[in-house]
């Protein structure tokens, strides 16, 4: 009886992460679905992933000086809002969406080429398992 009761938990616990996974948008439909979004801009590329309930990520992005930047965010699968920072290699905020969880898009061209990083902050959720997507979808066109 006790391996029947281990054996429904795991599958239970398998379906339930596989649906997780299931939610999150792959990253051709991601660029379809912003292709027209980011117009004029060009597309550079995106970067996704699955992140936990009340857990942060930084995701690296490379930008040049004299090119100006669209940073669009997108999040599903969250209780609540993302929190997302620009953030400098010398931890400087450039840009953060703290006190509009709303905006998902950031705009701005750097004084030079350096190495920026996209922080992720999601949501505590009542569920410890409770996971997400996160991504960021970098476009770009000349100064």
């Amino acid at each position: 009886m006790r391996l029947i009761q281990i054996a429904l938990f795991l599958s239970f616990l398998a379906i339930s992460t596989s649906q997780t996974f299931a939610q999150c948008k792959s990253l051709k439909t991601l660029k379809t679905e912003y292709a027209e979004i980011i117009k004029p801009y060009d597309f550079e590329g995106i970067s996704a992933g699955i992140l936990g309930a009340g857990k942060t990520t930084n995701i690296s992005v490379s930008v040049f000086s004299k090119v100006k930047y669209r940073f669009h965010f997108y999040s599903e699968g969250y209780e609540g809002p993302v929190i997302i920072k620009i953030i400098t290699l010398n931890h400087q905020v450039l840009w953060t969406n703290e006190k509009d969880p709303g905006n998902m898009m950031a705009e701005f061209t750097p004084k030079k080429t350096d190495k920026y990083f996209v922080e992720f902050t999601t949501p505590s959720s009542a569920n410890d398992d409770s996971r997400g997507c996160i991504a960021v979808i970098l476009s770009s066109r000349p100064y």
